[in-house]
This record gives C-alpha cells, sequence and structure tokens, in this order.
C-alpha cells in the first residue's frame, strides 16, 4: 500500500508545482496589464512637470520646419514608412501569437525536463 502511494505523492508534490507556477505566470500576465496604466498615469505626470521644456522642444521643432523644411520633411516621410510596415507586420503577429502562446509551454515543459 505504501508503494502506491508514493507515485500519489509525487504526482501530487508535481501538480503543487505546476499550480504554484501557474500562478506566478498569472501575476505576471495582470501585472502586464496594470503597466499600460500606470505609464499612462506617469506620462500625465511627467508632461505636467516639464511642460515648460516640451513646449520649447515643440517650438524648435515647428522652426525647422520653417527653416529646412526638405530634411524634416524626408524624416517624416520615413517615419511614414515605418509606420504602414508596421500596420502590415501588426497583423501577421497577433494572427502568430495564439499559436506561440499555446507551444510555448510545451517548449518550456521540455526544456525544464531536461535540466532537472
Amino acid at each position: 500500500m505504501n508503494s502506491e502511494q508514493t507515485p500519489l505523492a509525487v504526482r501530487r508534490k508535481h501538480l503543487v508545482a505546476e499550480c504554484a507556477r501557474q500562478r506566478g505566470d498569472m501575476a505576471h500576465q495582470l501585472n502586464l496589464l496594470k503597466a499600460p496604466v500606470e505609464r499612462v498615469q506617469g506620462a500625465a505626470g511627467f508632461i505636467g512637470e516639464h511642460r515648460k521644456s516640451l513646449l520649447a522642444g515643440a517650438g524648435v521643432a515647428v522652426g525647422m520646419m520653417i527653416a529646412r523644411p526638405k530634411p524634416v520633411l524626408a524624416v517624416i516621410a520615413a517615419g511614414a514608412s515605418l509606420w504602414q510596415l508596421a500596420q502590415r507586420v501588426v497583423p501577421v503577429v497577433q494572427r502568430m501569437l495564439p499559436t506561440v502562446q499555446r507551444v510555448l509551454p510545451i517548449v518550456r515543459a521540455r526544456i525544464g525536463g531536461h535540466l532537472e
């Protein structure tokens, strides 16, 4: 009877460890969801504190646009091209994300099994 309980105890130990790992992963995911909200609040505070500097930088940018429009327009065109590229790439990444999230735990389990 002791020999039957030993595999059950080992299985229970593994399940407890798996639950702890899942709780950690869930906490990490929740922190990732909280981060953008905290960043927005931090950005508002940053803008409030550095308003004069930001306005001065905006003034310099407008002055450069008036004085030397060609280089500024080239930078704007490059930025627009990068934006269009990002708009094409993001949907592809979003389609791949569920597959990666499904496969990643399997890979993690296989690598973790070899390291023990």
